[in-house]
């Protein structure tokens, strides 16, 4: 199974027990949450946990609410990996924080791309903040029917499409040093369903060359 793919009901079962787990460490935080979207912070958690090494630098971008972020800033680790959240409701917006710090292990956001004005920018930011071999892990939402001038969520500036992940933002992935992990596959049908809109979870994960 790719790991570039949509998240479905399966991913929902076999991410079942950490979903739990994230429940029972952050029982306030993951209440406000919307059941079947947890699973978007649930394949970013697995994915971080199993790319984390010996006192790595993760940042975490729109942290803000981010249980992922949570779970891993107030769970001790073996590996001793520093934990950054930055958000602008809290600290600093990415590309302004781009630059202030080192480079990073890992760098994710969960669920933000689609709520960003200029994506493209947002995405070359992340790439420039990775260490060579770093890993950039993303979900967004996705519909790959949509048009401009469809409905949205009241939050969401767009859904992302095959195009926009296979050729758009692939070729900001190639301009800025970064490659996708594995062949893509965001196929599928729409499994989730908000604000009137019926949509997908897609996840985008790449590393530094």
């Amino acid at each position: 199974m790719a790991i570039n793919r949509l998240l479905t009901d399966k991913d929902r079962e076999e991410l079942k027990t950490l979903i739990d787990d994230m429940f029972s460490k952050l029982p306030e935080m993951m209440k406000r949450k919307i059941s079947l979207a947890n699973v978007q912070q649930a394949f970013v958690l697995d994915t971080v946990r199993k790319l984390i090494t010996y006192e790595c630098k993760i940042l975490s971008v729109g942290c803000f609410e981010d249980t992922a972020y949570e779970y891993l800033r107030n769970i001790p680790n073996e590996a001793k990996a520093e934990i950054v959240g930055i958000d602008p409701q809290i600290n600093s917006d990415l590309h302004s924080y781009k630059g202030t710090s080192g480079l990073f292990d890992i760098v994710f956001s969960t669920s933000v791309l689609e709520h960003v004005e200029d994506d493209e920018e947002f995405i070359a930011d992340i790439c420039s903040l990775l260490k060579v071999g770093g890993a950039g892990i993303l979900t967004m939402d996705f519909n790959n029917d949509y048009v401009v001038g469809d409905k949205l969520p009241y939050s969401d500036l767009r859904f992302y499409t095959k195009h926009d992940l296979e050729i758009r933002l692939t070729k900001v992935l190639n301009d800025n040093g970064c490659d996708l992990v594995d062949v893509p596959d965001w196929s599928g049908t729409a499994e989730f369903t908000h604000d009137g809109c019926d949509y997908s979870f897609a996840t985008f994960v790449f590393r530094k060359r």
